[in-house]
């Protein structure tokens, strides 16, 4: 017998597949780059469609289409909301969402946040990184201080050292200074070449590291099916996976099968608008 909750995690994952076609639709039709990305390319590639315990989609999409994507509101009129620092002045993310106005998800870390809080697909732009490793690690050090200016305050869910380190870096900011930051930082990541990409944002990365990808493997986009339709992947999409996750094809253990969102309410037939 089919539950209430597993009834509304499949309308939420029918919300979240609409905003998908839209966003292939106007990516089409300005000839724009994206990928099915994370946990959304291992289910395309494992269970044609969404792992059957996940509860997002993920993409990537180069930094500069990710940018043109901000300009296109009108492509997605009034029922769709394309969410960045730059369209939703209390957003603290270095990555997007393409919002549902028409449904509600909060979750824990943006609750008190004055945002647009529909549901949403994760747009995540993706650089070039440098072939010298020094600089590469400048880069990502560079990279983790952007999140924590764009954040503006300590981060809820990563310890409190963590949360003590952000405090102290914020302090060394005024307002006017901690934006001319954040416009010289991304202005530097957005400009380096190299032979590989990566993601600056997630699991991809963390103070010190991150994960990069060869170039060639996100040029032409692969087809790959995903809940009856077909999106663009990586143009080596296994070996994209079997990078960032190994084995990709063997589930997980039980207890790890689970959602990792926090939301503090999620609604597919309701505007968070009314609340």
């Amino acid at each position: 017998m089919i539950n209430n909750d597993e009834i509304i995690r499949n309308d939420v994952r029918k919300v979240q597949l609409e905003i998908l076609k839209k966003i292939d639709n106007v990516c089409k039709k300005n000839d724009l780059r994206y990928y099915l990305a994370f946990g959304t390319c291992i289910g395309a590639l494992r269970h044609k469609g969404f792992i059957p315990w996940d509860d997002d989609i993920d993409i990537l999409m180069p930094y500069a289409d990710a940018k043109k994507l901000i300009g296109l509101q009108s492509d997605f009129g009034d029922k769709y909301f394309v969410q960045s620092r730059e369209t939703d002045r209390d957003y603290r993310s270095i990555a997007m969402r393409i919002r549902d106005e028409d449904t509600t998800c909060i979750e824990a870390d943006e609750v008190d946040l004055k945002t647009h809080k529909g549901i949403y697909v994760d747009v995540y732009p993706y650089y070039e990184c440098s072939n010298n490793r020094i600089i590469r690690l400048i880069d990502i050090l560079r990279s983790n201080l952007l999140k924590v200016l764009v954040n503006n305050r300590p981060p809820v869910n990563h310890g409190g050292v963590t949360a003590k380190m952000s405090k102290i870096v914020l302090g060394f900011y005024s307002e006017k200074k901690r934006l001319a930051k954040i416009e010289k930082l991304e202005k530097r990541l957005a400009s380096v070449k190299g032979d590989e990409i990566l993601d600056y944002y997630g699991q991809d990365i963390t103070m010190f590291t991150a994960i990069s990808y060869p170039k060639e493997w996100f040029g032409e986009p692969k087809l790959l099916e995903f809940e009856g339709m077909y999106f663009n992947g990586a143009t080596e999409p296994e070996k994209y996976m079997s990078k960032r996750y190994g084995d990709y094809m063997r589930l997980p253990p039980r207890e790890q099968q689970v959602v990792h969102h926090t939301y503090i309410k999620i609604n597919p037939y309701k505007s968070y608008k009314e609340y």
